[in-house]
């Protein structure tokens, strides 16, 4: 199995972007990316429009290798909607990703929040026509010759359900397991640790807590996360990397406890947070003075 990252935000957007390359198929998970439209009160920089530019073109590249694509919810940044947006690049792009293809998705009406619903109601309308086969995928498993693809039940989006809720998506391949926990946004429920223990993964992609919010995380969840990573890594033994929300924080670092490899480094790549790092390089500071 060959696991390869393609956009988050240590390259430079918002995404969990993730392309799996099984012998029998390939699979494109989470095919969103994004720009914050505001931080900081600031507009994203033209660096960040031209990663942007980037990150779009080569999801785009990996859409055409897939025979698969799966998304988890319904943000922006997570799959590729059908209009057009600048700070999603997403111009006519969404006919072309998904043609032909086979969707693996969330539900669009059983545990979802009312935005989700109305975007997951658009989303089917303009894709029903263009793609091979359209399945939910919550609490499913699906098998493509010896590789299995396995949804988990939903699951909050973060600490409660307000931003409704995600599925973690688990492949198979021989003996591998490899996992994409989208954004649950840290491990802070014990039933997603527990999860996630039984299922035992060798390589795990978690999307991180959004800890540039702590006054909305709070401390005592940062402590949750910390202690369901370090029990995840006891029990299975898995390589972990964490991105997505964690790096919009310049301290990151600082905030997990456990070893772990950001997707930038896991391709062994520079980090380069151009949102956490927004009002340096509105600036003027270069890339190479901040990373």
């Amino acid at each position: 199995m060959i696991v390869l990252p393609l956009a988050s935000e240590s390259l430079g957007v918002r995404s969990l972007a993730t392309y799996v390359k099984t012998k029998d198929i390939g699979i494109l998970i989470d095919p969103g990316v994004a720009i914050a439209p505001d931080r900081y009160g600031l507009k994203p920089t033209d660096l960040e429009f031209k990663k942007l530019k980037e990150m779009r073109e080569k999801i785009n590249e990996y859409a055409k290798k897939a025979d698969v694509i799966t998304i988890s919810h319904y943000h922006y940044d997570h799959y590729t909607p059908f209009f057009d947006d600048i700070y999603l690049d997403s111009k006519d792009y969404a006919k072309e990703l998904y043609k032909d293809k086979i969707l693996l998705i969330k539900h669009p009406t059983d545990h979802i929040n009312k935005s989700q619903m109305q975007r997951a109601r658009k989303f089917l309308e303009c894709v029903k026509d263009i793609a091979k086969k359209v399945e939910f995928a919550d609490n499913k498993t699906f098998k493509f010759g010896d590789t299995e693809i396995k949804f988990s039940p939903p699951f909050p989006h973060g600490r409660d359900d307000k931003l409704g809720y995600v599925l973690i998506t688990t492949i198979k391949e021989g003996n591998f397991k490899f996992m994409h926990t989208s954004d649950t946004q840290g491990i802070i429920f014990d039933e997603i640790r527990d999860y996630i223990i039984k299922e035992k993964p060798n390589l795990i992609i978690i999307g991180g807590p959004p800890t540039y919010l702590m006054y909305r995380y709070g401390k005592k969840n940062l402590e949750k996360t910390n202690e369901n990573l370090k029990s995840i890594i006891e029990n299975t033994g898995a390589e972990i990397i964490i991105d997505h929300h964690l790096l919009r924080d310049k301290k990151y670092k600082e905030k997990i406890n456990v070893e772990f490899k950001t997707i930038a480094e896991f391709l062994g790549e520079k980090n380069i947070l151009l949102e956490a790092y927004r009002k340096e390089l509105s600036q003027g500071k270069k890339l190479d003075e901040l990373f």
